[in-house]
């Protein structure tokens, strides 16, 4: 298994020159990075060429491609719409499943849902004195102001102070704009050591964790619904034969070990902008800690 990790990892740093490709070869192009520091989309882009990879027998050689510039998730709908984009992964809102293609496979299992805290670190003593929702509610929270998470946080009515783009957040918590700024377990850790050399107190708060239902999914341009049935068997093969757990703990098992859900205290909020379609009776889909 390390070796199939590892030749995924090699042709994603070649990515996206890397290329099986002929003169019948279909371009896929996907969201970019945000910034330099921006590793969030490494992973799905493993599942997504290994998806493809397998089902190139079926469907035929592929080639991925970046979208050249960073988009906001309304223009990436706009974008995905008229096929500018073909498949951009993002955690789910009913806007996008009735819009776009959804892959209803929680890419991440739902570990999204599990939010730690990124705040400053002369702020965790405060911190320490949270033991339920109302508490943590009386600092304030920050978040992209198109994410799902802000937009299902604000149909609870609890506020959230947003920003236009993803690095200045990072700038708004040190600078006092927020108090914490929730993060998935696969990206706190991350994002504190990808921005830690500019902002040195940037901490990971220790105790605690906010859950709601996330799933994260492969949509699918609307023009191209040979191409979503293309990645949902390649998907599914991957449930079937263990692949994709595999390749789920590998890349994720740093990040579970220094969350340490086990140890947190999990204050878990509703998810009103999930779809009746969410796969929340399937277990073997859904992370559980």
């Amino acid at each position: 298994m390390m070796k199939i990790f590892m030749y995924l990892a090699i042709s994603l740093l070649l990515w996206p020159t890397w290329v099986k490709a002929n003169e019948n070869t279909e371009t896929i192009i996907t969201n970019p990075a945000n910034s330099a520091q921006d590793s969030r989309f490494e992973y799905p882009m493993l599942l997504l060429q290994e998806a493809l990879e397998r089902t190139v027998d079926r469907f035929g050689p592929y080639k991925i491609q970046q979208y050249p510039t960073p988009v906001s998730r309304q223009r990436a709908l706009v974008k995905l719409m008229n096929g500018e984009i073909t498949v951009f992964d993002a955690a789910t809102r009913q806007e996008w499943e009735t819009a776009a293609l959804p892959i209803r496979i929680p890419l991440r299992k739902g570990l999204q849902g599990y939010r730690l805290f990124l705040i400053r670190s002369e702020d965790q003593k405060k911190f320490n004195q949270i033991n339920t929702l109302d508490d943590l509610l009386r600092f304030r929270m920050g978040g992209g102001q198109q994410w799902s998470t802000t937009l299902a946080l604000k149909r609870l009515n609890i506020d959230v102070i947003g920003g236009n783009a993803y690095e200045p957040l990072f700038k708004m918590l040190i600078q006092n704009r927020f108090d914490y700024f929730p993060r998935g377990v696969n990206e706190a850790f991350r994002e504190k050591e990808e921005h830690e050399n500019i902002y040195p107190n940037l901490r990971v708060e220790e105790n605690l964790a906010l859950y709601m239902p996330l799933p994260t999914y492969f949509f699918i341009s609307p023009l191209k619904p040979k191409l979503a049935k293309r990645i949902e068997i390649g998907l599914l093969s991957m449930i079937e034969d263990g692949t994709f757990e595999k390749i789920f703990s590998t890349y994720h098992q740093r990040d579970l070990k220094k969350a340490n859900l086990s140890a947190r205290k999990i204050l878990k909020i509703q998810n009103l902008n999930l779809s009746n379609e969410t796969p929340l009776d399937k277990a073997e889909l859904w992370y559980q800690p």
